[in-house]
């Protein structure tokens, strides 16, 4: 959990590697946190066309160098896969 400048607290989630500063969040997709700032130079957001939310990388098929995106809502159970930029 990180407070922001404004009243409402925002959560992220962290790669688990200990020197990856790759962090997903809801709002914004895939981007870097380091130093304790948010760093977009190299974000990465893919949204839903179902509900717009923002996709998030739910599995990585590594035989077959196939990434799943899934939707987070619960309503919503759209997913889609894609070439891995590995396998390109």
């Amino acid at each position: 959990m990180l407070e922001e400048d404004s009243e409402e607290i925002r959560s992220f989630h962290a790669c688990g590697r200990r020197d990856c500063t790759r962090v997903f969040r809801d709002s914004a997709g895939y981007l870097d946190f380091a130093e304790g700032a948010f760093d977009d130079s190299r974000s990465s957001v893919q949204r839903c066309p179902c509900c717009g939310s923002v996709l998030y990388l739910a599995e990585v098929d590594h035989s077959r160098k196939i990434e799943t995106w899934e939707c987070p809502q619960a309503d919503c159970v759209y997913s889609e896969d894609h070439e891995s930029p590995s396998g390109r």
